[in-house]
Protein backbone atom coordinates (compact mmCIF):
# COMPACT_ATOMS: atom_id res chain seq x y z
CA UNK A 1 0.00 0.00 0.00
CA UNK A 2 0.81 3.81 -0.43
CA UNK A 3 1.69 5.20 2.82
CA UNK A 4 0.29 8.05 3.35
CA UNK A 5 -0.18 10.37 6.03
CA UNK A 6 -2.88 12.39 6.93
CA UNK A 7 -4.88 13.65 9.94
CA UNK A 8 -8.09 15.52 7.89
CA UNK A 9 -10.98 12.88 8.70
CA UNK A 10 -9.40 13.31 12.66
CA UNK A 11 -9.93 17.18 12.02
CA UNK A 12 -13.67 16.92 10.35
CA UNK A 13 -14.78 14.29 13.02
CA UNK A 14 -13.85 16.62 15.88
CA UNK A 15 -15.63 19.54 14.33
CA UNK A 16 -18.68 17.63 13.83
CA UNK A 17 -18.36 16.35 17.28
CA UNK A 18 -17.92 19.89 18.12
CA UNK A 19 -21.10 20.96 16.94
CA UNK A 20 -22.69 18.51 18.23
CA UNK A 21 -23.03 16.14 15.36
CA UNK A 22 -22.05 13.21 13.92
CA UNK A 23 -19.53 12.59 11.23
CA UNK A 24 -20.86 11.23 8.16
CA UNK A 25 -19.16 7.74 8.19
CA UNK A 26 -18.18 8.52 4.58
CA UNK A 27 -15.47 10.66 5.55
CA UNK A 28 -14.40 8.33 8.24
CA UNK A 29 -11.03 7.08 7.43
CA UNK A 30 -9.24 5.08 10.21
CA UNK A 31 -5.69 5.57 9.34
CA UNK A 32 -6.37 9.25 8.80
CA UNK A 33 -7.49 9.06 12.60
CA UNK A 34 -4.10 6.79 14.24
CA UNK A 35 -1.75 8.97 11.37
CA UNK A 36 -2.27 12.38 13.44
CA UNK A 37 -0.44 11.92 16.07
CA UNK A 38 3.37 11.92 16.07
CA UNK A 39 4.27 8.80 18.71
CA UNK A 40 7.67 9.74 19.08
CA UNK A 41 8.88 7.27 17.49
CA UNK A 42 12.93 6.89 16.99
CA UNK A 43 14.91 8.52 14.07
CA UNK A 44 17.12 6.26 11.44
CA UNK A 45 20.36 5.36 12.90
CA UNK A 46 23.38 7.24 11.52
CA UNK A 47 23.68 6.55 7.95
CA UNK A 48 20.14 4.90 7.66
CA UNK A 49 17.84 6.68 5.07
CA UNK A 50 14.79 5.09 7.72
CA UNK A 51 14.05 3.75 10.78
CA UNK A 52 11.03 1.20 11.19
CA UNK A 53 9.19 0.30 15.11
CA UNK A 54 7.65 -2.54 15.78
CA UNK A 55 5.23 -3.20 18.40
CA UNK A 56 2.17 -5.61 18.84
CA UNK A 57 -0.56 -6.31 21.57
CA UNK A 58 -3.68 -8.46 22.09
CA UNK A 59 -6.64 -6.80 20.84
CA UNK A 60 -9.05 -4.77 23.75
CA UNK A 61 -12.30 -6.42 22.20
CA UNK A 62 -11.96 -9.29 19.83
CA UNK A 63 -10.51 -12.24 21.27
CA UNK A 64 -8.28 -14.49 19.72
CA UNK A 65 -6.68 -11.38 17.83
CA UNK A 66 -3.57 -9.06 18.29
CA UNK A 67 -3.15 -5.49 17.28
CA UNK A 68 0.49 -4.97 15.31
CA UNK A 69 1.95 -1.38 15.10
CA UNK A 70 4.27 -0.45 12.18
CA UNK A 71 5.87 3.03 12.41
CA UNK A 72 8.08 4.23 9.25
CA UNK A 73 10.32 7.30 10.13
CA UNK A 74 12.65 8.55 7.28
CA UNK A 75 15.63 10.73 8.01
CA UNK A 76 15.52 14.80 8.73
CA UNK A 77 17.14 15.27 5.10
CA UNK A 78 14.84 17.02 2.76
CA UNK A 79 14.79 19.31 -0.51
CA UNK A 80 18.03 20.69 -1.02
CA UNK A 81 18.84 23.83 -0.98
CA UNK A 82 19.80 23.85 -5.03
CA UNK A 83 16.61 22.17 -5.28
CA UNK A 84 13.95 25.19 -5.90
CA UNK A 85 9.90 25.16 -5.41
CA UNK A 86 7.74 25.63 -7.72
CA UNK A 87 4.23 26.43 -7.00
CA UNK A 88 0.93 27.19 -8.82
CA UNK A 89 -1.69 28.26 -5.82
CA UNK A 90 -5.15 27.87 -6.69
CA UNK A 91 -7.29 30.77 -3.98
CA UNK A 92 -10.95 29.73 -3.86
CA UNK A 93 -12.64 33.50 -4.24
CA UNK A 94 -16.56 32.39 -5.06
CA UNK A 95 -19.51 33.71 -2.84
CA UNK A 96 -19.35 30.42 -0.35
CA UNK A 97 -15.66 31.94 1.08
CA UNK A 98 -17.51 35.44 1.79
CA UNK A 99 -17.85 34.07 5.97
CA UNK A 100 -15.55 36.08 7.90
CA UNK A 101 -13.82 32.71 9.46
CA UNK A 102 -13.02 31.23 6.38
CA UNK A 103 -11.74 34.54 4.38
CA UNK A 104 -9.80 34.59 7.80
CA UNK A 105 -8.53 31.36 7.80
CA UNK A 106 -7.64 31.76 3.88
CA UNK A 107 -5.69 34.63 4.28
CA UNK A 108 -3.69 33.10 7.14
CA UNK A 109 -3.05 30.07 5.35
CA UNK A 110 -1.31 32.33 2.48
CA UNK A 111 0.22 33.99 4.91
CA UNK A 112 2.07 30.62 6.33
CA UNK A 113 2.51 29.34 2.85
CA UNK A 114 4.49 32.61 1.76
CA UNK A 115 6.84 32.62 4.67
CA UNK A 116 8.07 29.28 3.48
CA UNK A 117 9.30 30.49 0.33
CA UNK A 118 13.30 31.12 -0.87
CA UNK A 119 14.40 33.27 -3.20
CA UNK A 120 14.97 30.93 -5.48
CA UNK A 121 11.40 29.36 -5.75
CA UNK A 122 8.58 30.97 -7.52
CA UNK A 123 4.88 31.19 -7.04
CA UNK A 124 1.82 31.92 -9.39
CA UNK A 125 -1.77 32.57 -8.31
CA UNK A 126 -4.69 32.33 -9.82
CA UNK A 127 -8.11 32.98 -8.06
CA UNK A 128 -11.37 31.50 -9.37
CA UNK A 129 -15.00 31.75 -9.16
CA UNK A 130 -16.98 31.52 -12.04
CA UNK A 131 -14.32 31.58 -13.94
CA UNK A 132 -10.32 31.45 -12.98
CA UNK A 133 -7.92 34.42 -12.72
CA UNK A 134 -4.16 34.70 -13.31
CA UNK A 135 -3.00 37.43 -10.17
CA UNK A 136 0.51 36.43 -10.34
CA UNK A 137 2.78 35.07 -12.85
CA UNK A 138 5.96 33.17 -11.49
CA UNK A 139 6.29 35.59 -8.50
CA UNK A 140 10.16 35.08 -7.00
CA UNK A 141 9.80 33.68 -3.37
CA UNK A 142 11.71 36.96 -2.13
CA UNK A 143 8.24 39.20 -3.42
CA UNK A 144 6.06 36.26 -1.19
CA UNK A 145 4.59 39.19 0.44
CA UNK A 146 2.83 40.71 -2.66
CA UNK A 147 0.52 37.05 -1.77
CA UNK A 148 -1.11 38.16 0.89
CA UNK A 149 -1.66 42.25 -0.53
CA UNK A 150 -2.98 39.92 -3.56
CA UNK A 151 -5.54 37.84 -1.75
CA UNK A 152 -6.51 40.94 0.93
CA UNK A 153 -7.81 42.77 -2.31
CA UNK A 154 -9.88 39.71 -3.88
CA UNK A 155 -13.74 40.02 -3.40
CA UNK A 156 -15.56 36.67 -2.54
CA UNK A 157 -18.58 36.71 -5.09
CA UNK A 158 -20.45 34.06 -7.70
CA UNK A 159 -19.97 30.46 -7.89
CA UNK A 160 -17.30 27.94 -8.45
CA UNK A 161 -16.07 26.07 -11.06
CA UNK A 162 -13.15 24.34 -9.74
CA UNK A 163 -12.99 22.30 -13.50
CA UNK A 164 -11.90 25.56 -15.44
CA UNK A 165 -9.69 26.60 -12.46
CA UNK A 166 -7.81 22.75 -12.20
CA UNK A 167 -7.25 23.18 -16.33
CA UNK A 168 -5.87 26.47 -16.00
CA UNK A 169 -3.63 25.51 -12.98
CA UNK A 170 -2.66 22.56 -14.54
CA UNK A 171 -1.79 24.66 -17.96
CA UNK A 172 0.36 27.18 -15.94
CA UNK A 173 1.89 24.51 -13.37
CA UNK A 174 3.40 22.55 -16.94
CA UNK A 175 4.26 25.79 -18.77
CA UNK A 176 6.67 26.62 -15.40
CA UNK A 177 7.57 23.12 -14.82
CA UNK A 178 11.95 23.43 -14.02
CA UNK A 179 13.46 19.53 -13.76
CA UNK A 180 15.42 20.07 -11.55
CA UNK A 181 12.26 21.68 -9.15
CA UNK A 182 9.53 20.92 -6.82
CA UNK A 183 6.39 21.07 -8.96
CA UNK A 184 3.30 21.48 -6.90
CA UNK A 185 -0.19 23.06 -7.32
CA UNK A 186 -1.63 24.06 -3.57
CA UNK A 187 -5.59 24.53 -3.65
CA UNK A 188 -7.33 26.37 -1.12
CA UNK A 189 -11.28 25.84 -0.83
CA UNK A 190 -14.31 25.17 0.69
CA UNK A 191 -14.65 22.43 -1.82
CA UNK A 192 -18.23 23.37 -2.37
CA UNK A 193 -18.12 23.38 -6.62
CA UNK A 194 -21.15 23.77 -8.48
CA UNK A 195 -20.42 24.84 -11.79
CA UNK A 196 -19.05 23.01 -14.75
CA UNK A 197 -17.73 19.46 -13.99
CA UNK A 198 -17.87 19.11 -10.91
CA UNK A 199 -18.01 15.12 -10.86
CA UNK A 200 -14.77 14.26 -8.34
CA UNK A 201 -14.19 10.79 -10.64
CA UNK A 202 -13.26 13.43 -13.42
CA UNK A 203 -11.84 15.85 -11.14
CA UNK A 204 -9.28 13.20 -10.17
CA UNK A 205 -8.59 12.33 -13.51
CA UNK A 206 -7.10 16.13 -14.34
CA UNK A 207 -4.81 15.79 -11.56
CA UNK A 208 -3.90 11.88 -12.20
CA UNK A 209 -2.40 12.96 -15.19
CA UNK A 210 -0.93 15.58 -14.16
CA UNK A 211 0.68 13.42 -11.25
CA UNK A 212 1.98 11.28 -14.21
CA UNK A 213 3.93 14.06 -15.59
CA UNK A 214 5.54 15.08 -12.09
CA UNK A 215 3.31 17.96 -10.54
CA UNK A 216 2.14 17.22 -7.29
CA UNK A 217 -1.16 18.26 -5.71
CA UNK A 218 -1.86 19.41 -2.40
CA UNK A 219 -5.38 21.08 -0.72
CA UNK A 220 -6.18 22.40 1.86
CA UNK A 221 -9.59 22.33 2.90
CA UNK A 222 -11.29 25.80 3.98
CA UNK A 223 -14.36 25.33 7.00
CA UNK A 224 -14.89 21.67 8.08
CA UNK A 225 -19.20 22.42 7.82
CA UNK A 226 -20.08 21.75 4.52
CA UNK A 227 -16.78 20.89 3.57
CA UNK A 228 -16.54 18.28 0.01
CA UNK A 229 -14.03 16.15 1.56
CA UNK A 230 -15.23 13.70 -0.84
CA UNK A 231 -13.78 15.71 -3.40
CA UNK A 232 -10.68 17.11 -1.64
CA UNK A 233 -9.73 13.46 -0.51
CA UNK A 234 -9.76 12.12 -4.10
CA UNK A 235 -7.83 15.08 -5.59
CA UNK A 236 -4.87 14.92 -3.17
CA UNK A 237 -4.53 10.81 -3.27
CA UNK A 238 -4.73 11.16 -7.18
CA UNK A 239 -1.71 13.77 -7.10
CA UNK A 240 0.23 12.00 -3.67
CA UNK A 241 -0.18 15.21 -1.76
CA UNK A 242 -1.12 16.76 1.00
CA UNK A 243 -4.75 17.33 2.38
CA UNK A 244 -5.40 19.48 4.83
CA UNK A 245 -8.50 21.11 6.92
CA UNK A 246 -8.75 24.47 8.30
CA UNK A 247 -11.68 24.73 10.33
CA UNK A 248 -10.73 28.48 12.39
CA UNK A 249 -8.25 30.55 11.25
CA UNK A 250 -6.41 29.61 14.12
CA UNK A 251 -5.93 26.33 12.39
CA UNK A 252 -3.61 27.81 10.25
CA UNK A 253 -0.60 28.27 12.30
CA UNK A 254 2.88 27.21 12.78
CA UNK A 255 1.88 23.32 12.91
CA UNK A 256 0.31 23.99 9.45
CA UNK A 257 3.46 25.74 8.11
CA UNK A 258 5.14 22.83 9.47
CA UNK A 259 3.14 20.09 7.87
CA UNK A 260 3.53 22.50 4.45
CA UNK A 261 6.80 22.90 4.81
CA UNK A 262 6.93 19.11 5.12
CA UNK A 263 5.02 19.10 1.67
CA UNK A 264 7.45 21.67 -0.02
CA UNK A 265 10.32 19.37 1.26
CA UNK A 266 9.59 15.51 1.25
CA UNK A 267 12.53 13.22 1.66
CA UNK A 268 11.01 10.35 0.72
CA UNK A 269 9.11 10.03 -2.42
CA UNK A 270 6.77 7.21 -3.90
CA UNK A 271 7.04 5.66 -0.21
CA UNK A 272 5.40 1.96 -0.49
CA UNK A 273 4.93 -0.99 2.71
CA UNK A 274 4.53 -4.30 1.54
CA UNK A 275 3.78 -6.75 4.47
CA UNK A 276 3.87 -10.59 4.16
CA UNK A 277 2.61 -12.69 7.17
CA UNK A 278 4.06 -16.13 7.69
CA UNK A 279 0.56 -18.60 7.00
CA UNK A 280 2.17 -21.44 9.14
CA UNK A 281 1.63 -18.28 12.42
CA UNK A 282 -1.21 -16.57 10.98
CA UNK A 283 -4.40 -17.48 10.24
CA UNK A 284 -6.35 -14.29 9.04
CA UNK A 285 -5.04 -10.60 8.67
CA UNK A 286 -6.55 -7.26 8.39
CA UNK A 287 -5.11 -3.78 7.47
CA UNK A 288 -7.22 -1.55 9.17
CA UNK A 289 -7.90 1.67 6.84
CA UNK A 290 -5.20 2.29 3.71
CA UNK A 291 -8.92 1.48 1.31
CA UNK A 292 -8.02 3.39 -0.98
CA UNK A 293 -4.26 3.29 -1.02
CA UNK A 294 -3.97 -0.18 -1.55
CA UNK A 295 -1.45 -1.46 -4.09
CA UNK A 296 -1.38 -5.11 -6.54
CA UNK A 297 1.34 -7.20 -4.84
CA UNK A 298 3.61 -6.80 -8.33
CA UNK A 299 3.37 -2.53 -7.41
CA UNK A 300 5.72 -2.82 -4.87
CA UNK A 301 9.20 -2.70 -7.15
CA UNK A 302 7.23 -0.81 -10.01
CA UNK A 303 8.68 2.41 -9.80
CA UNK A 304 6.17 3.68 -12.38
CA UNK A 305 3.34 3.72 -9.92
CA UNK A 306 3.27 6.35 -7.57
CA UNK A 307 2.80 6.61 -4.24
CA UNK A 308 2.63 8.90 -1.45
CA UNK A 309 5.79 11.14 -0.05
CA UNK A 310 6.91 11.09 3.83
CA UNK A 311 8.72 14.71 4.87
CA UNK A 312 11.93 14.95 6.70
CA UNK A 313 11.69 13.31 9.88
CA UNK A 314 8.18 12.32 9.84
CA UNK A 315 6.53 8.94 10.37
CA UNK A 316 4.03 7.17 8.33
CA UNK A 317 1.88 4.04 10.85
CA UNK A 318 0.33 0.85 9.58
CA UNK A 319 -2.01 -0.88 11.98
CA UNK A 320 -2.91 -4.51 11.22
CA UNK A 321 -5.27 -6.80 13.07
CA UNK A 322 -3.76 -10.63 12.81
CA UNK A 323 -5.18 -13.77 14.04
CA UNK A 324 -1.63 -15.36 15.37
CA UNK A 325 -1.93 -19.51 15.56
CA UNK A 326 0.31 -20.26 18.78
CA UNK A 327 0.60 -24.14 17.80
CA UNK A 328 2.21 -22.64 14.63
CA UNK A 329 5.73 -21.84 13.54
CA UNK A 330 8.09 -19.58 12.67
CA UNK A 331 7.85 -15.08 13.33
CA UNK A 332 4.97 -13.33 12.03
CA UNK A 333 6.08 -12.18 8.91
CA UNK A 334 8.07 -9.45 7.27
CA UNK A 335 7.48 -5.91 6.41
CA UNK A 336 9.31 -3.68 3.57
CA UNK A 337 9.28 -0.45 2.71
CA UNK A 338 10.63 1.38 -0.50
CA UNK A 339 10.71 4.68 -1.30
CA UNK A 340 12.74 7.11 -3.71
CA UNK A 341 15.56 9.40 -1.18
CA UNK A 342 15.07 12.78 -2.06
CA UNK A 343 18.39 13.55 -1.11
CA UNK A 344 20.14 11.49 -3.68
CA UNK A 345 17.36 10.53 -6.37
CA UNK A 346 17.92 6.54 -5.95
CA UNK A 347 15.38 4.10 -4.48
CA UNK A 348 15.49 2.63 -1.17
CA UNK A 349 14.19 -0.48 0.21
CA UNK A 350 14.76 -2.44 3.50
CA UNK A 351 12.72 -5.08 5.27
CA UNK A 352 12.46 -5.97 8.87
CA UNK A 353 11.07 -9.32 10.88
CA UNK A 354 7.88 -9.07 12.68
CA UNK A 355 8.85 -11.66 15.66
CA UNK A 356 6.69 -14.08 17.10
CA UNK A 357 5.68 -12.49 20.67
CA UNK A 358 3.72 -15.64 22.35
CA UNK A 359 3.35 -13.25 25.56
CA UNK A 360 2.03 -10.47 23.48
CA UNK A 361 1.13 -8.16 26.44
CA UNK A 362 -2.80 -7.17 27.13
CA UNK A 363 -3.82 -4.15 26.13
CA UNK A 364 -4.08 -2.29 29.81
CA UNK A 365 -0.20 -3.46 29.35
CA UNK A 366 0.46 -2.34 26.14
CA UNK A 367 3.03 0.69 25.69
CA UNK A 368 1.17 3.45 25.23
CA UNK A 369 2.32 4.33 21.84
CA UNK A 370 0.63 1.12 20.91
CA UNK A 371 -2.61 1.74 22.94
CA UNK A 372 -3.00 5.46 21.73
CA UNK A 373 -3.05 4.20 18.16
CA UNK A 374 -5.72 1.68 19.32
CA UNK A 375 -7.78 3.96 20.73
CA UNK A 376 -7.73 6.06 17.78
CA UNK A 377 -9.15 3.26 15.30
CA UNK A 378 -11.30 1.98 18.10
CA UNK A 379 -13.38 5.73 17.83
CA UNK A 380 -13.06 6.04 14.24
CA UNK A 381 -14.96 2.25 14.31
CA UNK A 382 -17.28 3.48 16.39
CA UNK A 383 -18.04 6.89 14.12
CA UNK A 384 -18.30 5.24 11.04
CA UNK A 385 -20.76 2.17 12.21
CA UNK A 386 -18.30 -0.37 12.11
CA UNK A 387 -19.52 -4.04 13.48
CA UNK A 388 -16.59 -3.44 15.37
CA UNK A 389 -17.63 -0.24 16.41
CA UNK A 390 -21.10 -1.56 17.86
CA UNK A 391 -19.57 -3.68 20.02
CA UNK A 392 -17.02 -1.33 21.49
CA UNK A 393 -17.51 0.30 25.18
CA UNK A 394 -15.20 2.85 26.12
CA UNK A 395 -16.44 2.70 29.92
CA UNK A 396 -14.33 -0.67 29.47
CA UNK A 397 -11.24 1.27 28.32
CA UNK A 398 -11.25 3.66 31.27
CA UNK A 399 -7.30 2.20 32.36
CA UNK A 400 -5.64 2.67 28.67
CA UNK A 401 -7.72 5.74 28.48
CA UNK A 402 -6.42 7.30 31.53
CA UNK A 403 -2.58 6.25 31.13
CA UNK A 404 -2.82 7.57 27.48
CA UNK A 405 -3.90 11.09 28.73
CA UNK A 406 -1.36 11.21 31.34
CA UNK A 407 2.07 9.75 29.40
CA UNK A 408 0.76 12.23 26.18
CA UNK A 409 -0.28 15.31 28.85
CA UNK A 410 1.08 17.93 27.15
CA UNK A 411 -0.14 16.70 23.62
CA UNK A 412 -3.00 18.98 22.72
CA UNK A 413 -3.80 16.27 19.77
CA UNK A 414 -3.93 13.69 22.49
CA UNK A 415 -6.85 15.83 24.40
CA UNK A 416 -8.40 16.14 21.13
CA UNK A 417 -9.17 12.41 21.27
CA UNK A 418 -9.58 11.73 25.28
CA UNK A 419 -12.28 14.39 24.49
CA UNK A 420 -13.91 12.65 21.03
CA UNK A 421 -14.09 9.90 23.17
CA UNK A 422 -15.76 11.42 26.14
CA UNK A 423 -18.97 12.79 23.78
CA UNK A 424 -18.76 9.18 22.38
CA UNK A 425 -19.27 7.03 25.68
Amino acid sequence: FSLHVSDASFKLAKAALDRGDRPDPSTVRPEEFYNAFDYGDPAPAAGEPVACTLEQSAHPVLPQRNLVRIAARVGSAGRSGAQPLVLTVLLDSSGSMEREDRHAGLKNAVAQLASLLHAEDRVTLVTFSRTPRLLADRLPGSQAAKLKELVGNTPSEGGTNLEEALKLGGTLAMRQKQANAQNRIVLLTDGAANLGDANPEHLAGLIHDLRQQGIAFDAAGIGADGLNDRMLEQLTRNGNGRYYVINNPEDADANFAKQLAGAFHPAAENVKVQVRFNQERVGRYKLIGFEQHRLRTEDFRNDKVDAAELAADEAGVALYQVETLPQGRGEVGEVSIRFRDASSGGMVERTWTIPYDEKAPAFDQAAPSMQLATLADLTAEKLRGSELGKVIDFHSLAGPIARVKGYYQSNPRVADLVSMIEKLK
